[in-house]
């Protein structure tokens, strides 16, 4: 039976989402803060669960399934169910992940029409601080939000383009409720937001949150210097304070100027995910 997830359901359903993918933080807390989940439930237990994220004409999907041999004919039954919720809401693209290299996930998403969009590495630093850089740091405030949002939207818009991820800046395409909520978010996460400083310049911030750096980037006028090896250095040591055991970030694995910077800091791969993505008619 496929039917809404209930609260009393959620420690299931992140058993199952926890056993296939090494979730970061802010996944299990978007898990927890769910709108819409379906169960896949038979007998006594949950067997698959698949999260619909989203709004408009754009969602994301997450499919979870307990045991792999029942990842294809459990979740041509959860898409069943979804694809009929998303017509419903007029969604026309829909974008999925699941955890590479599990071939089940890769038939199944074949056979569902999506098409390979890229991937994600999952990375793991699990050294010894670092000695503490000379950049000049300060902690976000409200005020440094449209220096930030217009910067960060800049140095993300090459990948973003050659992937096809739109918009491929997100700061001019973003409307007035997209930004207001944005804001609204970074406010609340203000305390785990460091921004970096060239003279009054902004040059780069990052977002380190329970040991995940959630957020590294760099001016692009300033790319090129050594300025970015600076700030991940600092933004471990600020993870490692929150978690001595190790730090995590993802990163797009055909980014190759950061994989190698992230991997020559001392960072090891840990787990990879493919994005795939479907037009729906």
């Amino acid at each position: 039976m496929i039917r809404d997830y209930k609260k009393s359901d959620l420690d299931e359903i992140i058993r199952i989402y926890t056993g296939e993918y090494r979730a970061m933080p802010e996944e299990i807390e978007a898990l927890k803060a769910a709108a819409k989940i379906l169960v896949y439930e038979e007998g006594d237990g949950i067997r698959g669960f698949v999260h619909i994220i989203g709004e408009g004409n754009h969602r994301t999907i997450e499919m979870g399934i307990l045991k792999r041999s029942d990842i294809i004919p459990l979740g041509h039954a959860l898409w069943h169910e979804t694809e009929k919720y998303l017509k419903e809401h007029s969604v026309s693209f829909i974008q999925t992940y699941h955890v590479k290299y599990i071939i089940e996930y890769e038939q199944l998403f074949h056979q569902l029409s999506f098409e390979y969009w890229y991937s994600v590495y999952r990375l793991r630093y699990q050294g010894n601080k670092f000695p503490e850089t000379s950049i000049h740091t300060v902690q976000y405030e409200d005020r440094y939000y449209e220096d930030k949002i217009r910067l960060e939207s800049e140095a993300f818009f090459p990948l973003r383009k050659k992937h096809d991820i739109r918009p491929y800046n997100w700061y001019l395409s973003a409307d007035e409720a997209s930004l207001s909520s944005n804001r609204k978010y970074t406010e609340k996460n203000k305390n785990h937001i460091h921004l970096f400083f060239n003279d009054d310049e902004l040059a780069g911030a990052s977002m380190v949150k329970e040991a995940e750096i959630e957020l590294l980037f760099t001016n692009v006028k300033f790319q090129g210097r050594g300025l970015g090896r600076q700030i991940l250095k600092f933004s471990v040591n600020r993870g490692l304070e929150q978690n001595p055991s190790g730090v995590s970030l993802n990163v797009l694995a055909e980014n190759e100027k950061a994989l190698k910077l992230y991997t020559d800091t001392g960072f090891e791969f840990i787990q990879a995910q493919d994005s795939r993505k479907l037009l729906l008619r």
